[in-house]
């Protein structure tokens, strides 16, 4: 994206986004627009990958010198021989890559953040350490952490497409070097990381990505912005399922893959968020990657209801409709709206009991 397109944007963003904003009908939202001057019209509060609220302004965008400098998105990759001391690969570095733990004959999980926040971050580095627990996996950390962190929302969002683009490349050298496939691959991201996850699925040559998991799809200046072909959809891997948990909000509400799963609703609050209005849509929008790591350890934790919206789930309305679970283990011919309830706190899901940890 050139610095005139960004230009436009800004302008385009600081004419729209007050009156989304103004619209939505979430007592927080209304909250804190009394409470903060400019609240929904300059500035919001997202989370950074801590699950800490922090201020992200809405309006213009500060260039950067090295914009597009390919050494600020690093790959690690940890296995059960290396899980806690990831070793970092290059795009065409097959030195370093002949000599890490790589296998082509293990799934592939990459695991990618959003707006300021790091592979570092404990909620990513706990993801990596549940797959890691449960099996032998390839799982890469990838961090884009100097791309994601200006305060100025628009120049992070605008370089998920040149991540996404990045982290196909890489697909496509592992691809041609090791003989992994494609359906081998499953692409998680949160927030801004999910739509990482599309344009990597969009712009990888070598073949489809087998799977990609939205967690809360951020939803601000993408919803304006993004075409299919800039924002993660159902095209972008074999099987795209996602995580709604702050809807309409920092994420997305509307559907966006083949199985979209509506925990409490989809939306903002989530069970166990809360008290003061700062922090409920960033906890809500960080339960979207709690909800998955749990599922990792527990197969069947989250058991959820094909149905056509949350008033006739809660109504008993959809009792006879399908079953899926929500997050690690979803099966790929799920298809569909699903809606669950969770727990205030951990173990969110309500499984029965399992003993061999089995679907």
């Amino acid at each position: 994206m050139q610095m005139q397109d960004l230009f436009i944007l800004s302008i385009i963003l600081f004419l729209v986004v007050p009156g989304y904003f103004a619209s939505l009908p979430n007592s927080a939202i209304k909250e804190l627009r009394e409470k903060y001057d400019g609240y929904g019209d300059d500035w919001i509060f997202m989370p950074d990958g801590n699950g800490q609220p922090q201020v992200a302004v809405l309006k213009g965008y500060v260039p950067e010198a090295r914009f597009f400098d390919e050494d600020r998105i690093t790959y690690f990759l940890y296995t059960r021989d290396n899980p806690k001391n990831g070793t970092k690969i290059k795009i065409n570095d097959k030195e370093s890559l002949k000599k890490s733990q790589f296998s082509p004959s293990r799934q592939t999980k990459f695991i990618t953040h959003g707006w300021k926040s790091s592979a570092s971050s404990t909620g990513f580095l706990n993801m990596k350490d549940a797959w890691l627990a449960q099996g032998e996996y390839n799982v890469f950390l990838v961090d884009w952490e100097p791309l994601a962190a200006s305060t100025f929302y628009l120049g992070p969002m605008a370089n998920t497409g040149r991540v996404g683009k990045d982290a196909a490349t890489f697909i496509d050298f592992l691809v041609h070097e090791t003989g992994m496939k494609t359906e081998d691959v499953h692409f998680i991201g949160h927030s801004l990381g999910a739509h990482v996850a599309g344009n990597t699925g969009h712009q990888t040559t070598s073949g489809r990505l087998g799977r990609i998991s939205g967690l809360d799809p951020a939803l601000p200046g993408i919803h304006i912005f993004s075409t299919l072909e800039t924002r993660l959809d159902p095209s972008d891997a074999k099987f795209v399922d996602i995580i709604h948990s702050c809807g309409g909000v920092l994420g997305y509400f509307q559907p966006l893959g083949h199985a979209d799963f509506y925990p409490n609703g989809g939306m903002a609050v989530q069970p166990g968020c809360c008290c003061l209005p700062e922090l409920l849509e960033a906890c809500s929008h960080g339960r979207s990657y709690e909800y998955f790591t749990e599922s990792i350890m527990m197969k069947t934790g989250f058991p959820a209801t094909r149905c056509s919206d949350w008033d006739h789930y809660m109504g008993k309305k959809c009792s006879d409709s399908d079953v899926a679970y929500m997050g690690a283990y979803t099966d790929p011919s799920t298809n569909g709206s699903y809606f669950l309830q969770t727990r205030h706190q951990k173990p969110y899901g309500y499984a029965a009991e399992v003993t061999q940890n089995e679907v």
